[in-house]
């Protein structure tokens, strides 16, 4: 089988065509990936940050062609994309940064003390080592940031693992030079052959998940994607952690205190539904308002001036088209539309679904479908308590948005539905746009992710990937040279 890359605008092949790689070009991969692990983990963490930064660098230098490429696979638009290699390498820098400054070597001890046990014990010294090689897929949506050294590869390595990454089909081209870029900048600058390696094909990402040497996964995708990859690593004779991102309808509450404007509202949140065609993982996809004409029209008036935007291959134009098709049958909702589509690529027009709170209590699951791509749901209601309730029977999600006065005497309950099941929770804005901080939690209960305890953004990630280990009654020397070696998130 071969992967070629396809023109989401045309729907034309183009470039070359990638094999898929076979059992044989595995087993050398993981075996290189494995013995390189065991140097890179060893090695001092500034100098793993140096070389992270030598990757970053290279990655800036080629960002022209990078874009080049990815906007001819994805039709993402080369602002767009120029935007996310910078992002991609302050990513990367960021782990840099603070491997340098030192911020991940501090082993916790605990002194000895005089006793029997409970209140006695000998000195302890609890650190963290890097878990092993790790399986990273890459994501279609963000060819840069969420893939194949995203933030998912730039924490695993920056925690001393080595990485193996599947390409995304949807980008194949884009996919492997940015791999290749990345391994001659991290050979150059010293790391060890094998460090980062890529393969490509369906069968080689079922086979990557479940080789015994891989000790972590990490994905973002789809829900059955996700979903048939995690059942597969929990059911190795060894199961590993598997940290997926899945898949999150995000939903966004607006009171009336929150809906002074409500024409510059509308077009604030048709901004965000249909920023990247609506095929982010933190698309609003529910948007709950009060009862308000003047906000429906708006609405309705302004989603006429938008226009289709491509998808990011046939298969998620497919997928979308048949959720929305399956939503609008469930629903009853009325269906608004924007400019209809004139090109042969893969694109869908725009769709707003209409309902109202009292119409979806009669079956609330509904609504938890995540509808990849410009469609959006829109839910009026009357009651503040009908809001909660709907909210309580959806799904986890990534983000939730609450746009009142600060001063509504409905916030704060609202605050805490929302944190019920969303892993971020956002005051007067929007969900698009995930910043890059210490501070930023990028999870949330499934199937928003695998692991609700864990973060894809931010410096945390890192901490998915670092393994405690703790070393009992060694003599001072030793200690000393096992801090030396240690690396701990703060």
């Amino acid at each position: 089988m071969t992967i070629q890359s396809v023109n989401p605008r045309t729907g034309e092949s183009f470039g070359p065509k990638f094999a898929s790689t076979t059992a044989q070009a595995l087993d050398e991969i993981v075996a290189a990936s494995e013995r390189a692990c065991e140097v890179w983990s060893m090695m001092a963490a500034d100098e793993r940050g140096r070389i992270l930064n030598a990757v970053a660098d290279a990655l800036d230098a080629h960002a022209e062609k990078l874009v080049e490429i990815a906007d001819l696979e994805t039709g993402l638009g080369k602002v767009r994309l120029t935007g996310e290699v910078g992002r991609t390498t302050f990513q990367i820098r960021s782990f840099a940064t603070a491997l340098i400054a030192g911020d991940f070597i501090s082993p916790t001890v605990d002194a000895a003390v005089d006793g029997a046990p409970p209140q006695g014990h000998p000195k302890f010294l609890r650190t963290v080592r890097a878990i092993g090689p790790v399986a990273v897929f890459g994501a279609s949506n963000f060819p840069f940031a969420f893939s194949v050294l995203g933030g998912d590869t730039a924490s695993a390595l920056a925690a001393g693992c080595s990485v193996v990454v599947k390409a995304h089909p949807a980008h194949p081209q884009t996919s492997q030079t940015t791999v290749d870029i990345a391994i001659k900048a991290m050979s150059d600058a010293g790391a060890p052959a094998g460090t980062l390696a890529i393969g490509h094909g369906f069968e080689f990402g079922k086979a990557i998940i479940t080789d015994p040497r891989i000790c972590a996964g990490a994905f973002t995708g789809s829900k059955a994607g996700g979903r048939a990859l995690f059942d597969l690593a929990q059911s190795r004779p060894n199961p590993i952690p598997f940290y997926g991102e899945l898949g999150s309808v995000n939903p966004v509450v607006v009171t009336e205190s929150g809906l002074a404007d409500p024409a510059t509202f509308a077009g604030a949140y048709l901004d965000s539904l249909l920023m990247g065609n609506g095929q982010f993982c933190t698309n609003p996809g529910l948007l709950f308002v009060p009862e308000n004409s003047e906000f429906l029209q708006a609405l309705q008036e302004q989603l006429l001036l938008r226009d289709a935007g491509p998808f990011l291959s046939e298969a998620t134009k497919v997928l979308h088209d048949k959720v929305r098709t399956a939503l609008e049958e469930a629903t009853g909702a009325k269906k608004v539309s924007g400019k209809a589509v004139d090109s042969l690529g893969f694109f869908s027009t725009p769709e707003i679904l209409i309902t109202s709170a009292g119409q979806m209590m009669k079956d609330p699951s509904k609504l938890s479908a995540e509808c990849f791509g410009p469609t959006g749901i829109v839910i009026t209601y009357s009651k503040v308590a009908e809001v909660i309730s709907l909210l309580a029977h959806l799904e986890g999600a990534l983000v939730g948005c609450l746009f009142a006065a600060p001063t509504d005497h409905s916030a704060v309950a609202l605050v805490h539905a929302l944190a019920k099941m969303s892993g971020r929770v956002a005051f007067n804005a929007w969900p698009t746009g995930v910043a890059v901080a210490a501070g930023q939690h990028h999870g949330g209960p499934y199937p928003a992710s695998t692991s609700t305890l864990h973060t894809s953004v931010g410096i945390h990630a890192i901490e998915r990937f670092l393994r405690p280990v703790t070393f009992q009654g060694f003599p001072d020397e030793l200690y000393a040279a096992i801090s030396h070696d240690s690396v701990k998130g703060k």
